[in-house]
């Protein structure tokens, strides 16, 4: 068991996921900072309600900038949420690949062990039959 562990260690692109590790960390903090902060807390504006006219239309205008922002800033995560899972489905390819090609490996050293004890059954009956 300790055999299929080292060769998996060996085929795994460790350079790639080391050189990977530091940018998926940096993102990950990132966009979890940023999906952990909450809502902007409402302006004195916002909480208060217009006296006049003119104020209405002011209050509106400031709520349209204030959502739009909010909608910039969604954007925003959303973006880095999509290359941060990017990066991540791009690494777990990589790592996939590998996988698989272990598991190439370990059918054809399978096999090979198998022809292996073969001949050496063989051997040990040419052995005992051919002392007699």
């Amino acid at each position: 068991m300790a055999v299929g562990w080292l060769t998996a260690l060996k085929v795994i692109p460790w350079a790639d996921v080391i050189e990977a590790a530091p940018g998926l960390a940096k993102s990950a903090k990132g966009f979890f900072k940023r999906t952990q902060e909450g809502v902007a807390p409402a302006t004195d504006s916002a909480a208060m309600p217009p006296t006049g006219a003119e104020d209405s239309l002011t209050h509106a205008m400031q709520r349209i900038a204030a959502l739009e922002s909010r909608l910039t800033q969604t954007d925003e995560r959303q973006q880095a949420a999509a290359a941060l899972i990017d990066t991540l489905a791009s690494q777990n390819a990589r790592l996939v690949t590998a996988v698989d090609a272990l598991d190439k490996r370990c059918q054809g050293l399978k096999v090979v062990l198998c022809l292996v004890a073969v001949v050496a059954v063989g051997a040990l009956v040419w052995a005992v039959v051919g002392t007699r």
